[in-house]
C-alpha cells in the first residue's frame, strides 16, 4: 500500500481518537458542572460563629447532597452590597437567593415570630425553642413569611447581663444603672422594666466602655460577649435563674420562594432535607456549645456568675411580666392576639423541652 495512503489513514484514526477524547471530556465536564448556583448573603464576618459554624457547613452539605448539581456561594459581611436591614428585601425581591439575618434589624417585620425571643417565653435552651418555632411555622407564624421560604428561624442561648462594676444579685441593684440593651423595642423595654436605663449611645468599643465604667452593663449572650471581648472586660454576670436568660435574639435563614419553586423536584428535596426540624437541632447545638465554651472562659478568668434567688427573682419576674403585657398590647394594635401568641409559644416550648430532656 502506498505510504502516503497509510499515513493519511493513521492521521484520520488519530483525529478520530482525539475527537472522541474531547467529546468524552466535554461530557464529563457537563456532568460534574453545577446546574444551579445559589447565593447566600449575610452581615457578619467570615470568622463569625454563624458563618463558620452554621452557614458554611450547610452550604457544603447541600452541595454534597445534590451530588454537585447545586453550587452554594456564601457572601459574608454584606459583600454583595446594601445595608444589613435590607437583607430581607434582597431575598424577597430575588436579588439574592438566601439570606441569614437577625430579626432585630427589621423591627415589626416578623411580628408573630418575635414572641419566641421574649423574656419569660424563651428560657435558655435554644434546641427546645428552635424546635418550637419550626413546629409552629405552618399554623401560628406562616403569615410572617409570605413571599419567602423559611429554611430556619432560630434563637441563640439568650441574653445574660454582663457587668463591669458592682455585681447584681438583688432586684434593687438594677436601679440607677445604665445598660446596653439587646436589640431595640423589647430590649429597651426589658432594661427599663428591670429599673435601669437603656443607653442611647452606640458604644462601638463596648468592652472598653464596660472596663472603664462608662457603661454599667450589657445584655447579650455569653457567646457574643466572648467574641466582642466583653467577658475579658467585666467582672461578673447575672442570670434570671440557673440557665434562664432575660430573653433572646431571633435569627432568620430565608430563601426566595420563587427561586425555590424554580428548582427541579429532586433538588427541592435536597433543600427540604437541609431545612426544618433537623436544621433547628443543629443550630441549637452550635449556639449552645459556643455559649457553654464562653461561660467556661468567664469562669476560668475568675468572673462571677450570679443567679437571682427567691423573692429577688420573683420581683424581677413580675417586672418582666410587664414587658409581655406591653408587647401584647402593641400586637393588639396591629390586629394580633399577643396574649394567645405568648400562651401558645410557652406551651410549645414546654413540650419541646420535655422531648429534649
Amino acid at each position: 500500500m502506498n505510504s502516503v495512503v497509510i499515513r493519511t489513514k493513521r492521521m484520520k484514526i488519530n483525529y478520530t481518537l482525539i475527537l472522541i477524547g474531547l467529546l468524552l471530556m466535554a461530557a464529563s465536564l457537563s456532568v460534574s458542572a453545577a446546574e444551579i448556583t445559589l447565593r447566600v448573603h449575610h452581615f457578619l464576618g467570615e470568622d463569625s460563629l454563624p458563618h463558620t459554624g452554621f452557614i458554611e457547613p450547610w452550604a457544603r452539605r447541600v452541595e454534597a447532597d445534590s451530588k454537585g448539581r447545586i453550587k452554594v456561594e456564601v457572601y459574608p459581611d454584606m459583600s454583595l452590597g446594601g445595608k444589613t436591614p435590607e437583607l430581607v428585601d434582597q431575598v424577597m425581591e430575588g436579588t439574592v437567593d438566601i439570606v441569614w439575618t437577625a430579626a432585630a434589624y427589621t423591627p415589626g417585620r416578623f411580628p408573630r415570630s418575635e414572641v419566641f425571643a421574649l423574656p419569660l417565653v424563651h428560657r435558655g435552651d435554644p434546641l427546645a425553642t428552635n424546635q418550637a418555632i419550626m413546629e409552629s411555622l405552618d399554623y401560628l407564624l406562616y403569615r410572617d413569611f409570605e413571599g419567602v421560604r423559611p429554611l430556619l428561624v432560630h434563637v441563640q442561648a439568650g441574653h445574660a447581663l454582663h457587668l463591669g462594676g458592682e455585681p447584681i444579685t438583688r432586684s434593687e441593684d438594677f436601679k440607677g444603672k445604665t445598660f446596653r440593651p439587646a436589640g431595640r423595642s423589647v430590649g429597651v423595654w426589658t432594661v427599663e422594666a428591670l429599673g435601669a436605663q437603656a443607653t442611647k449611645k452606640r458604644h462601638p468599643k463596648l468592652s472598653k466602655a464596660l472596663k472603664e465604667n462608662a457603661l454599667d452593663g450589657a445584655l447579650m449572650s455569653f457567646q457574643l460577649a466572648g467574641s466582642m471581648g466583653v467577658i475579658d472586660a467585666v467582672k461578673s454576670h447575672t442570670l434570671l435563674e440557673e440557665d434562664v436568660y432575660f430573653g433572646t435574639s431571633l435569627y432568620l435563614f430565608l430563601m426566595n420562594q420563587a427561586r425555590y419553586e424554580s428548582l427541579p423536584k429532586d433538588l427541592r428535596a435536597v433543600i427540604d432535607k437541609n431545612a426544618g426540624p433537623e436544621l433547628a437541632k443543629e443550630a441549637g447545638r452550635v449556639w449552645m456549645e459556643a455559649e457553654n465554651l464562653a461561660i467556661a472562659a468567664a469562669r476560668d478568668r475568675g468572673n462571677t456568675i450570679n443567679v437571682l434567688q427567691g423573692e429577688e427573682q420573683e420581683h424581677v419576674r413580675t417586672a418582666l411580666g410587664e414587658v409581655l403585657k406591653r408587647w401584647a398590647s402593641e400586637k393588639e394594635k396591629q390586629g394580633l392576639d399577643g396574649l394567645r401568641l405568648i400562651r401558645e409559644a410557652r406551651q410549645i416550648i414546654g413540650l419541646q423541652s420535655k422531648k429534649v430532656e
